[in-house]
């Protein structure tokens, strides 16, 4: 398949508003691929290479390719891209005077291009990134030129996610969405959205699907919890006893580890063979120090942080069994104290530099609270307490970087309020509450899994996760740091938009703001993002690329007295909003949804 084909697709879809009309779009697109070119298509409708997990980023920024551009036509790129409001459509209004010819490049060309950029490391690698920038320019034509540079300065812009895109699996397959729960399964088990396209649009397609299992070395989509709003609520939900665990305030994690040769599942994945050889225990574990096994560390929004925890990875080498898969969450630790670092300290440890240094300043843990995968089998269809059973007997003597989390039985509600009480005297966020039965379900929220936290007795039962997708100039002493609040939305699945339903301004510190307003100009957009819908009395002075996750917490839920569209954000808003924290380890596709805030809504009526 040739790229100006699906520049020309790109184009398409840009232009449509209504998701059906996309999602039926790009399920006839790939009925014009094969399997290689159904993986790489689903990479780069995401604006990537590879999947999240994989450090594949092209670390060029637009202010780069402005000042190539600048260099090379001699005119002023810098000033058309203000007026234009994208850096790809400046591209293409600038290109038109130095090429007319489309290029005879498949897909497979710029893919292999793009991998060259990502993997042009070290001293001089600006230099040679912008050569090899320039010279794939100059064969493009304007419109393929367009794609291609919102691609590497990460502005794609198209509305679209990985669950977008098992949609169009779906409607490839059968004509329909009516697919949906095998596909999600299988992106739950096997978070690679490339993988899957091969999959999908291969031979035997759904019975595949329907046997897609764990892959060590690709993340599994974290199980999510639900909220209650009382504890005589969980006794009223479990029949029986139930297994109660601390909930710790720090960073989800999911260990992986396997023996060298020995990876679960076949490698077939496109990008694979791109990948560089980088032995991340250089540098970490001593230099030439060899290993027998492989160990990978998988935050909650899919990123690879496995280097910036040596003292994690290592625990994990020197436990006996050969594979496993382990859920846990990261917890700074004071081991002289014997007790939790805040938050915000463990979330110090999450950098790429002087970890050496860091490691000794703030040590953390990883506290174990579930077993997915043991030496060369799946555990997610089994009941979580038969898990527990063997992450307790294969795991209870686990000390140093990697620890149990406490599993207890509890049967009263005398004893679950006790519990609770100790947890949070203890500096934790409350407990999760869990049933016997049932296995582990990849990205599913249901009321298997519930939690309780110390929110519980305030106005608001939890904290509110959003996204930013805007934000306002301020004024006074705010002014001067270019960012006085923040508009932050939820997403509607229903409607399948980002709702804005709040400005966030309170709470932010005088460096966070800087830190923020220097991100968020990066990002910045002419018009509001695609698929987001906003009272007009909230329109932001500045439009951002919802890329940003924020938790906020707020005085209460209040019903939108506004006179404009009532079903925005099921016409709720909240009073006093305050951010807790910028940058949250999540998704923008596992932001509160509206249900979710009408949920919560009811459950402090109704408590």
């Amino acid at each position: 398949m040739k790229y100006l084909e699906l520049a020309k697709f790109f184009e398409k879809i840009e232009g449509l508003s209504s998701r059906n009309e996309m999602t039926s779009e790009m399920a006839s697109f790939l009925k014009g691929c094969d399997q290689k070119e159904a993986q790489i298509v689903a990479y780069l409708m995401l604006g990537r290479v590879a999947p999240l997990f994989v450090n594949a980023e092209f670390n060029y920024s637009e202010k780069s390719l402005i000042n190539l551009l600048t260099e090379y036509t001699k005119e002023n790129v810098s000033k058309k891209r203000k007026e234009v409001g994208d850096i790809g459509d400046t591209v293409l209004e600038v290109w038109e005077k130095y090429s007319k010819n489309s290029s005879n490049y498949d897909i497979s060309d710029i893919y292999e291009l793009l991998w060259k950029i990502v993997n042009t490391k070290g001293t001089g690698s600006i230099n040679q990134k912008n050569s090899t920038i320039l010279e794939c320019l100059k064969k493009l034509s304007p419109l393929e030129s367009k794609y291609f540079v919102r691609i590497i300065c990460g502005e794609l812009r198209l509305g679209l996610n990985a669950r977008s895109m098992l949609d169009v699996y779906s409607v490839y397959l059968v004509g329909d969405k009516g697919l949906k729960d095998i596909l999600e399964h299988a992106y739950g088990v096997c978070a690679d959205i490339g993988y899957l396209a091969g999959i999908v649009v291969g031979e035997n397609a759904q019975e595949k699907l329907n046997n897609v299992d764990v892959r060590l070395g690709t993340p599994i989509l974290s199980r999510l919890v639900e909220r209650v709003g009382s504890f005589n609520e969980i006794f009223e939900r479990f029949e029986k006893d139930i297994i109660v665990q601390p909930k710790f305030d720090g960073l989800r994690c999911q260990i992986h580890k396997w023996s060298k040769g020995r990876q679960a599942g076949d490698n077939k994945t496109v990008w694979s063979e791109y990948l560089q050889n980088e032995n991340i225990s250089q540098g970490l574990f001593g230099v030439g120090e060899a290993f027998n096994s492989e160990v990978r560390l998988f935050t909650r929004n899919l990123e690879d942080v496995t280097e910036m925890f040596p003292e994690i990875v290592e625990s994990a080498r020197n436990l006996p069994m050969e594979s496993f898969v382990l859920d846990s969450e990261i917890v700074g630790w004071d081991y002289k104290k014997g007790k939790f670092l805040s938050y915000q300290e463990t979330m110090q440890r999450r950098r790429k530099y002087s970890i050496g240094e860091k490691s000794t300043d703030i040590p953390v843990k990883s506290f174990v609270f579930d077993l997915l995968y043991l030496d060369g089998g799946s555990l997610i269809t089994k009941d979580t307490k038969k898990r527990l059973d063997s992450l307790e007997n294969k795991f209870g003597s686990t000390t140093g970087g990697i620890e149990l989390a406490e599993s207890k039985l509890i049967s009263s509600l005398d004893e679950l309020k006790e519990y609770f009480n100790k947890c949070v005297n203890e500096g934790l966020e409350g407990i999760i509450v869990k049933q016997f039965e049932e296995g582990y379900k990849p990205g599913i929220r249901n009321f298997e899994w519930v939690k309780i936290k110390k929110s519980i007795e305030k106005d608001l039962v939890d904290t509110v996760d959003m996204v930013i997708v805007g934000y306002y100039y301020g004024s006074g002493r705010r002014s001067t740091l270019g960012l006085g609040a923040i508009l932050c939305g939820i997403y509607n699945e229903k409607e399948d938009t980002i709702d804005a339903i709040c400005k966030v301004g309170t709470g932010i510190g005088d460096d966070l703001l800087k830190e923020i307003s220097i991100k968020l100009k990066e990002i910045s957009l002419k018009d509001s993002p695609k698929n987001v819908r906003y009272q007009d009395s909230l329109k932001p002075d500045v439009w951002v690329q919802p890329q940003y996750v924020v938790t906020v917490d707020a005085d209460e839920i209040t019903k939108n007295i506004s006179k404009g569209k009532k079903d925005i954000g099921g016409g709720l808003s909240l009073r006093f909003p305050r951010l807790i924290e910028f940058g949250r380890d999540k998704l923008v596709e596992d932001i509160t949804t509206v249900e979710e805030l009408v949920k919560m809504d009811n459950l402090r009526k109704n408590s």
